[in-house]
């Protein structure tokens, strides 16, 4: 059993080699190094484009985390908007009020997004609460699907 192993390794070593007959050991030497190359640039290629991104997010999420104080607007990973009303730390549970007199606990790790009082909070526009600089009118989304009658939205007449 163990010669034929031996008889198998004798005839790789001749793949690389180019030579004719005997040993043919001359050119079965650089074959490893053209593997660990492409594999070494597809861990670095990994590691800048995959990794790292995450890694500097997560970093980002528990320094917000860790600033998040009473007063805060937050929305949750269900998507609820509201302020932070009071926190367990214990638990690690922050109690959040989403209309006048409705609070509802939510699990710190399902806060999302946070920002202090007075300052937007994803997807807030500062001014009017509108994106796109428009006053009054309807509720349009970025394709303008949607008028104030709430049929299709026309193009302008110029």
């Amino acid at each position: 059993m163990l010669d034929w192993f031996v008889g198998n390794a004798y005839a790789m070593g001749n793949l690389g080699g180019g030579g004719t007959g005997g040993t043919g050991g001359a050119g079965g030497g650089g074959g490893g190094m053209s593997i660990i190359i492409p594999l070494l640039l597809i861990l670095v290629v990994f590691y800048f484009l995959l990794i790292r991104p995450q890694q500097r997010a997560e970093k980002r999420r528990k320094e917000m985390l860790g600033s998040l104080k009473k007063g805060y607007k937050v929305i949750t990973a269900g998507g609820i908007r509201g302020t932070v009303v009071k926190f367990h730390e214990r638990e690690k549970i922050v109690v959040v009020n989403i209309a006048p007199n409705v609070d509802v606990e939510v699990a710190l790790v399902k806060i999302e997004a946070a920002a202090p009082p007075g300052e937007p909070l994803g997807g807030e526009a500062i001014s009017d609460g509108k994106k796109d600089g428009t006053k009054g009118g309807s509720s349009a989304d970025s394709v303008g699907r949607t008028s104030a009658s709430g049929g299709p939205r026309r193009p302008k007449k110029q």
